[in-house]
């Protein structure tokens, strides 16, 4: 997982929180929290996270919830501000001309991590999404296209892509799209400077995170073109 990648991840898990404070037994929304906190923690660096651990084993055993609690929250924070200074100054993951590989594993880092769905806006989209990303997806991640240009190409390669490996894949053509998005679950909206399938090759581009509040904003716009979208 790049710093990029986790930098969102860990922001998210802090807007998601849920009350974890007081007694008795955790809901199941309680215990994913924590679990992926713990994963989140283990993926930034496996010894230094120890404490954090310790924390959450004794918030799950209703042992001093508060004070670890406190621990849990603080660490998170701690975290988010190491990833940060350990960062360029441009939030951006940028590549210049002929970077065409470090994007394709980036991009490929960033697929990886959806536990629930991947959408992928591009007008330019074409099969090599399939080739080069779509293998990325974990077993039983669904995936949504939504493109404008090479439509057949795209959908044979769909085709074949869910006969061989049963994912769900829906794909939907508008011409009212021009920017290149990529919504990972429902709490992550990432932007290209370039489409996929051109990315880094002869001229430079960027995969960027974008605010919260401004991936609510993009998802509400690009789900009205998905519904007005043409079923392919």
């Amino acid at each position: 997982m790049t710093p990029h990648i986790l930098l969102e991840k860990l922001k998210a898990l802090l807007q998601s929180m849920p009350p974890l404070e007081g007694r008795g037994q955790y809901s199941n929304e309680q215990y994913s929290w924590l679990g992926q906190a713990n994963a989140l923690m283990h993926e930034w660096d496996e010894i230094k996270s120890i404490p954090f651990k310790s924390a959450v084993n004794g918030m799950l055993h209703n042992l001093n919830r508060s004070g670890n609690f406190g621990v849990v929250v603080a660490f998170i924070h701690d975290v988010i501000a190491r990833v940060e200074n350990s960062l360029p100054q441009e939030a951006d993951q940028v590549f210049g001309p002929g970077a065409a590989y470090d994007f394709f594993r980036a991009l490929n880092d960033l697929v990886s991590t959806a536990k629930t769905q991947l959408w992928v806006v591009d007008p330019y989209l074409d099969a090599e999404v399939f080739d080069g990303y779509m293998q990325a997806l974990n077993p039983g991640i669904s995936a949504r296209l939504l493109t404008a240009k090479y439509l057949n190409n795209v959908r044979v390669a769909a085709e074949k892509y869910q006969a061989q490996f049963g994912s769900a894949i829906e794909i939907r053509s508008s011409n009212d799209i021009h920017d290149r998005v990529i919504f990972v679950d429902h709490d992550q909206c990432w932007v290209l400077g370039a489409s996929i399938k051109d990315a880094a090759l002869k001229k430079p581009t960027y995969l960027a995170p974008v605010s919260t509040d401004v991936a609510i904003e993009k998802r509400k716009l690009y789900e009205a073109i998905w519904a007005a979208g043409t079923p392919i």
